[in-house]
């Protein structure tokens, strides 16, 4: 058996240790570097998506005092008019959260539902960004729920093929915005 000196590890070890301290900093500093850009790209989707699903709108205002304790933007038209409302919401899918802008109308229609964020199985749930899925939502708010599963009690939407948990996703998100159009229509606007 050969006598392991203490030189034959340390070396080697000092250098993996160096070597992973060098790419954590570059890690650390790439980071720093694209953290404003990403966020900036990101504020500019948000702005976007808020044009698309309240397309009367002209600009947005953002969140005032009120008893919603969830993010919303009110859309205005040229003259100041109160026009409907961009409305971020998000839940869990398959492959993450998925992340939408849903936009309602202050006379009570879906105007649009548009998808921020999605990381669902190629081919299957990320069929969920096409606009024939999207635009089941659209119109007037229905008295029951939008659901993607057999409920007599709910609004059914058809699902995606093979991806009913990406389907039900996005439909329990555009239900979360109405309750959020409904309470600040009922009182906080």
């Amino acid at each position: 058996m050969k006598n392991i000196k203490f030189k034959d590890i340390f070396v080697p070890t000092l250098s993996l240790f160096l070597i992973c301290l060098v790419v954590a900093f570059l890690l650390a500093g790439t980071n720093e570097l694209t953290k404003e850009p990403i966020a900036q790209l990101q504020a500019k989707k948000a702005d976007q998506a808020k044009l698309q699903v309240c397309p009367d709108a002209v600009t947005f205002d953002g969140q005032e005092e009120t008893d919603v304790p969830v993010e919303f933007y009110r859309g205005f038209d040229e003259e100041g008019n109160l026009v409907g409302y961009a409305i971020p919401s998000s839940h869990k899918g398959y492959g993450g959260e998925v992340e939408i802008m849903v936009g309602i109308s202050s006379k009570g229609e879906i105007t649009g539902v548009n998808i921020l964020s999605i990381n669902e199985t190629p081919g299957l749930g990320m069929n969920a960004t096409k606009e024939s899925f999207r635009n089941q939502f659209l119109g007037e708010i229905p008295d029951k729920s939008f659901t993607a599963k057999d409920d007599p009690s709910k609004e059914k939407i058809d699902a995606l093929t093979g991806a009913t948990i990406t389907s039900e996703a996005v439909s329990q998100a555009v239900n979360k915005a109405i309750d959020v159009y409904r309470s600040l229509e009922g009182g906080g606007n």
